[in-house]
């Protein structure tokens, strides 16, 4: 099932205004707001979330919060020097973030101006029924019904991620504390006999890798076969400008793990196949335009649920990399500082 929202910006240099609306509708949901005060403040519509901009001493941080309760739900951190992007939420422990990293080389999905990140996913739902004893039997419509209720309950329930371990080139982790015995006052607490004093530990959420990756109208064999002429007709009769910035959000493997070796049979540098996009941002801007973007957003709803993970947060995501690309010179000097 496809979730279909509509994103634009506004050309007004003294309020520059990001709306994202539902399809076919006017309403609002999301909408973002540079407003040249202090602090920045972004409004994400009165049904959705508010983003607000704020100038630490060495960071720029952005607020995701949402707008009927004023909770903070994603923070965005970017440097005022250098380069990086950050995204924490409140429930994290301190220095703990989920990094947006350019994507390897090593990686058969790298493009310019990839990024990648990861996150744990809690596990999928498991709904077991079975009759409770003692207990008259309700008429089979009705028991049908609630159970088909529950199920869409827990299917559309959604929970923030937790950070996965970092890429070791930028290992961002606290200091676990030291296993201690439980004391009180001088006496110390032991296990039972046949009960063991420690247990093992949960079975950690699996990590999932995601790529936000750039996408182009046309491919560089087109773009070479075709003259300077035949390129502005086309921009004209698509109303289209030539730079797109249309993207894609999809899981993939680990872009950090080792390359296996090549199997016989197979070709080492075969091209892998394209990943489900989860997220794509198709960019409708319309040509001679300037200082604005609109485009359509559209989401795998299944694919989200079955991941587990909030929409807002691949929204927040998807937002920080839009300004990323439409920015991405700035990015590419202060990478090199």
């Amino acid at each position: 099932m496809q979730s279909a929202h509509l994103y634009s910006s506004s050309d007004v240099l003294a309020d520059m205004r990001m709306n994202i609306t539902e399809e076919g509708s006017e309403r609002v949901i999301w909408y973002k707001a540079s407003i040249s005060i202090t602090p920045l403040q972004a409004m994400i519509g009165s049904a959705g979330c508010v983003k607000e901009r704020f100038l630490a001493d060495d960071e720029i941080v952005e607020h995701f919060v949402e707008n009927g309760t004023s909770t903070i739900l994603w923070t965005i951190h970017r440097p005022k020097r250098g380069w990086y992007i950050r995204l924490r939420t409140p429930s994290f422990p301190p220095d703990v973030f989920i990094p947006l990293l350019p994507l390897p080389q090593t990686s058969p999905y790298y493009l310019d101006s990839a990024l990648t990140f990861a996150c744990r996913n809690p596990p999928p739902f498991s709904l077991t029924i079975s009759p409770t004893p003692n207990r008259q039997r309700k008429d089979s419509n009705e028991t049908s019904e609630k159970t088909s209720e529950t199920e869409e309950d827990i299917a559309t329930h959604e929970y923030p991620p937790t950070p996965p371990p970092l890429a070791p080139s930028v290992v961002v982790h606290p200091p676990s504390p030291r296993m201690t015995q439980p004391k009180l006052g001088n006496y110390d607490f032991k296990a039972p006999p046949g009960r063991h004093a420690t247990s093992s530990p949960p079975a950690k959420p699996p990590i999932t890798h995601f790529v936000l990756s750039p996408q182009s109208r046309v491919t560089p064999q087109q773009a070479e076969r075709s003259s300077l002429f035949t390129r502005m007709f086309s921009a004209l009769k698509t109303n289209a400008p030539a730079h797109s910035y249309s993207f894609t959000l999809s899981p993939i493997p680990d872009p950090w793990a080792p390359s296996s070796p090549s199997t016989p049979g197979r070709h080492r540098d075969a091209v892998p196949a394209t990943p489900v996009p989860l997220l794509t941002f198709s960019d409708q801007t319309p040509v001679w335009t300037v200082n604005s973007v609109s485009g359509v957003i559209e989401i795998d709803m299944k694919l989200v649920r079955s991941l587990g993970v909030e929409t807002g947060f691949y929204l927040a995501v998807a937002l920080t990399y839009l300004d990323f690309v439409s920015d991405r010179e700035s990015y590419l000097a202060a990478l090199n500082d």
